[in-house]
């Protein structure tokens, strides 16, 4: 059974030091769920995500670009991953929310740089989805037929952030204006669940990602669930390097839960494999 990684980090650290100095490990240190933070900074190479590709039988990991604190890694970085280890990584731009030229920035990152979509984190970026100061950016995203993920919902990273910037009902707007964009909502709605479920059930172009808690992936994706939402709806995702449940992100702890999940096999393969591939190039 074919399974791709619908989300993966490699975070850029020499530069984000670079613009956070010293105050990032001492922020990333006061973060509950980074009291590790050196055993996940330990993580964060591309060599140590394709053994643990290996390990949990993944074919493909998504990587994102973030221009945001903590997590950045630019378009350039993530496109050279993608080049040197062609066809386990494929790559997803992002872009300086605040740039006059976003959607430029945006197109020279698909035409020249070879990404295949947009990654969006509004409480760590500082935006409201719903800004309609961003419809250009959207629009440049819907010409160059490429989907857009989203974060929703709760994040670890405290005080530096606004989770009213994350509430799945305001991609609502964004798809009520632009309903030929392929949009991908991330962490099951990470404790906004039903509200993010209730979006993606609404819109025929919106998908979710099962990035979230092994936990909460087994108590969420029933039959019932998965088939009220939508069969071709639900992509594979784990969020690595992320640490979850007190310990540190192992991508085969996700692939095994998976395992022992109560929904036909079909379902498994299309939502490790199949609905994103459908979404990307159907």
């Amino acid at each position: 059974m074919k399974i791709i990684n619908t989300h993966a980090h490699v975070i850029e650290t020499g530069k984000a030091f670079a613009q956070e100095g010293n105050d990032y490990l001492k922020y990333i240190r006061g973060i509950t769920a980074f009291e590790q933070a050196d055993k996940v900074l330990d993580m964060l190479s591309a060599e140590n995500l394709l053994r643990q590709m290996d390990e949990a039988g993944i074919e493909q990991s998504v990587v994102f670009a973030m221009y945001a604190p903590l997590l950045f890694a630019s378009n350039e970085f993530v496109a050279e991953l993608c080049q040197k280890y062609h066809g386990r990584f494929t790559g997803f731009a992002s872009v300086d929310i605040k740039a006059p030229d976003a959607a430029g920035m945006l197109e020279h990152a698909v035409k020249n740089l070879g990404l295949k979509g947009l990654k969006l984190h509004p409480p760590l970026q500082n935006f409201f989805p719903n800004d309609r100061k961003l419809w250009p950016l959207y629009q440049k995203a819907h010409d160059l037929n490429i989907p857009v993920v989203f974060h929703v919902g709760t994040t670890p990273f405290g005080s530096l952030v606004k989770l009213s910037q994350a509430n799945p009902i305001l991609i609502d707007d964004v798809a009520n204006d632009f309903p030929g964009l392929k949009i991908i909502l991330t962490h099951l709605g990470t404790l906004w669940h039903n509200e993010s479920f209730m979006v993606v059930e609404k819109h025929p172009n919106l998908y979710i990602d099962t990035a979230a808690y092994p936990y909460e992936i087994s108590d969420l994706l029933t039959l019932n669930l998965v088939k009220r939402v939508g069969e071709d709806k639900f992509i594979f995702g784990t969020d690595f390097p992320m640490p979850y449940e007190g310990k540190m992100h192992r991508l085969a702890d996700f692939t095994e839960i998976f395992g022992r999940l109560q929904i036909p096999d079909y379902l498994k393969e299309k939502i490790f494999s199949g609905n994103f591939l459908k979404m990307m190039h159907g």
